[in-house]
């Protein structure tokens, strides 16, 4: 085994059924280490908490949960307090559904790994391409693969976000970039005595639209879609417009 440090973060929380796959997989390579919410937080993106405590819970050696915490927060509290500067490498997930296309925005599990990477540390966000699948043993081979090549030229990975997703019986993997999934959404509305009104956001997802050569196309083509995300979003073709200076 190589003297390699894993830091292990999650947006399923304590329970999260990719988790524990996962772990087995990544012990066969380094040293990890765990810091998860303790309760399921999907969709929380990349925010963090400001200003409050936040009490940790031991559940095993080297396996912590954060009660109330984000997928951001947990990876922070590790990577610039107890576990600051032995880290190589940070893996998010395996998340119980696809993170494809524009869902890296709202994704918590993306966002763990984005973290990393603003750290300057390779990161990996692990996803399965079904909907609450319930195999993930595939899905943590496949990550240890990847995190073993990650990991043996962590030097060129460094501010790098990798955004992955697995599906069963995949054919291999391929390098793209992020797709467009359209999705059907409505917020539902009610309204109580007193005329309150609370308010939910539902829908689901329609389809993936043009998106030949994307990770959401290799997805449905069978094969592990792997799409680097990098942290500078600026949009540098816009900034040489002089238009929008006047």
């Amino acid at each position: 085994m190589k003297n390699y440090n894993i830091l292990v973060s999650n947006d399923d929380g304590v329970k999260g059924p990719g988790l524990r796959p996962l772990l087995r997989e990544l012990s066969k390579i380094g040293k990890v280490y765990v810091i998860v919410p303790k309760a399921e937080v999907s969709g929380a993106g990349h925010g963090i908490t400001l200003a409050k405590f936040k009490k940790t819970e031991v559940i095993e050696k080297d396996f912590y949960a954060i009660k109330g915490a984000t997928p951001a927060d947990c990876v922070k509290y590790g990577l610039y307090s107890f576990l600051k500067g032995k880290i190589d490498l940070v893996v998010s997930g395996i998340n119980s559904c696809p993170n494809l296309g524009q869902d890296v925005i709202y994704s918590g599990t993306v966002a763990a790994a984005r973290e990393g990477a603003l750290k300057g540390i390779p990161s990996m966000a692990l996803s399965a391409a079904e909907m609450y699948a319930q195999d993930y043993e595939h899905s943590a081979i496949a990550a240890r693969e990847i995190a073993e090549k990650m990991l043996k030229r962590k030097n060129e990975y460094k501010n790098i976000c990798l955004n992955i997703n697995i599906p069963r019986n995949y054919k291999g993997f391929k390098v793209v970039p992020l797709g467009l999934r359209a999705y059907d959404e409505n917020v539902e509305t009610v309204a109580d005595k007193k005329g309150n009104f609370s308010y939910k956001l539902s829908g689901r997802y329609v389809s993936g639209g043009k998106n030949k050569g994307t990770d959401i196309d290799m997805v449905e083509q069978g094969y592990i879609s792997i799409t680097p995300l990098i942290l500078d979003q600026t949009d540098y073709e816009l900034l040489k417009v002089r238009g929008l200076e006047g």
